[in-house]
């Protein structure tokens, strides 16, 4: 019997983090086509809010085939084998179903079917609604004239003032008109009154649950909380954060029980939602290496920008006129050192951590990506950064790149306002242009800590 249950121990731990063959779990389901889709590309308004459409237009972004619902008679038939739908996806043309054993053989004998993959080991059960997001196209309420000062601006004010945000606060730009989306494992305490500052519940007109899919995402993991706050928070003489006008849509992609790929599979739908309500600047403070299962895991080679899901719907949403900054990742002083995805995503403007002095933070990850570019783009404060405690009352200081990215989401957002007319390009160029080393760019700190007073001269420069 003691020799049995050694036997059975060993075997136990050999499996662990081994992915099983045909496992019960949620499954990535991709079609071939979307023969039947009531949807056409000359009736975008059916599927589009009018701030998305908008926005494409100004970046003279086609509406085309990927941005289509999905068939429903494909659902239909996936539904029908007995697997439970979970999310769907226009841009990679599935869904994420849970599923086991025959399920999975008739999901593959389905002609219109080119792959099942395992993305998780877990099962889900709930539909998912579509998030309602109203008034997106009515800003916040203007702050009156307000003093752009150390005092007036507390705690906030060396995360402003380190990359000239101060400047672009003086002279009225403080993200008033742009909406804002946030990727996080979750927002408790953002619905208590006093966390940002503001009374007006229009700040946060609207939260998204990938993860649970249950009726909010203030919840879970204070980290996005923490993250929304060095943005959004208005606190005069106490904390106010670097794009205290703007509008926040918070999307839950992050579970925190487990890593696994389903979480690059609710980052791209996550993008896809806040692309189809007309979100301008997305922050995620997420990143991806290593997975509860070995085989999921990412090697060096894989940084390539077009493996990971994430990294690919990066660029699909920027392509489509939206910013999205990202943190470069916090493995500069691990064995893996190298910035994660989907930060290496050519579109992504990936974010480094810096030291108050300016010097890269030790544990900023370090580029290049695997097809050579240099990464990170900027560097940022990510030490002893000011931030709104968790629970709303008071702050708290953090370190991270977790932190560096959403003072640079911020500021995009005011150059943003500041520059209605420059599209995702531009913007991203004049920030890397004016940058404290754009001559000589390196993997440690990108093109350095950015000045956007000087971006912003250099965008009307060029528009004279």
């Amino acid at each position: 019997m003691r020799q049995l249950l050694f036997l059975l121990l060993f075997c136990s731990f050999s499996l662990a983090g081994q992915k099983p063959a045909e496992a019960t779990g949620m499954y990535l389901v991709t079609f071939k086509d979307k023969a039947g889709t009531p949807y056409s590309t000359s009736n975008p308004a059916e599927y589009l809010s009018e701030r998305a459409l908008l926005r494409r237009a100004a970046h003279k972004a086609p509406i085309t085939e990927m941005d289509l619902p999905l068939s429903p008679a494909h659902v239909k038939a996936v539904l029908e084998t007995g697997a439970t739908l979970w999310l769907k996806s226009k841009w990679m043309n599935g869904v994420v179903v849970a599923a086991a054993g025959p399920q999975l053989k008739a999901l593959r004998d389905l002609d219109f079917v080119t792959e099942v993959t395992l993305v998780a080991p877990v099962q889900y059960e709930r539909a998912s609604p579509l998030p309602v997001v109203p008034n997106l196209l009515k800003p916040a309420p203007q702050v009156a004239s307000v003093p752009v000062d150390k005092r007036f601006y507390g705690f906030g004010w060396d995360n402003l003032a380190g990359m000239k945000g101060d400047s672009l606060h003086a002279w009225g730009f403080r993200g008033r008109g742009v909406l804002v989306g946030v990727f996080d494992g979750g927002f408790p305490n953002v619905n208590y009154k006093d966390f940002l500052g503001y009374d007006d519940p229009a700040t946060v007109p609207a939260n998204y649950d990938l993860v649970e899919q249950d009726t909010t995402a203030l919840d879970g993991s204070t980290h996005g909380a923490t993250v929304l706050s060095t943005m959004a928070a208005h606190h005069p003489f106490f904390f106010i954060g670097t794009a205290p006008e703007a509008r926040y849509v918070l999307f839950k992609t992050e579970n925190g029980r487990g890593e696994h790929r389903l979480e690059e599979i609710n980052y791209a739908v996550a993008l896809e939602l806040a692309d189809s309500i007309g979100v301008d600047v997305v922050n995620s403070s997420l990143g991806y290496t290593t997975f509860g299962y070995k085989d999921m895991n990412y090697k060096y080679r894989d940084l390539d920008g077009k493996t990971s899901p994430a990294s690919v719907a990066i660029t699909r949403a920027f392509q489509r006129g939206m910013i999205i900054v990202t943190s470069a990742g916090n493995s500069g002083s691990d064995d893996w050192k190298y910035i994660g995805t989907p930060a290496d995503s050519p579109e992504a403007f990936s974010i480094g951590a810096l030291n108050a002095d300016g010097s890269r933070a030790y544990f900023s990850s370090y580029g290049p990506t695997a097809d050579g570019r240099t990464k990170p783009d900027v560097a940022a404060l990510g030490v002893d950064v000011a931030a709104v405690a968790a629970n709303g009352r008071g702050l708290t200081g953090a370190n991270g790149t977790s932190l560096a990215s959403p003072l640079v989401a911020g500021l995009m957002a005011c150059l943003r306002q500041a520059v209605p007319d420059a599209t995702n390009q531009e913007l991203l160029d004049a920030v890397r242009a004016t940058a404290d080393q754009a001559a000589k760019p390196d993997n440690e700190r990108g093109w350095g800590q950015p000045d956007f007073a000087a971006a912003y001269r250099r965008l009307l420069a060029s528009r004279k």
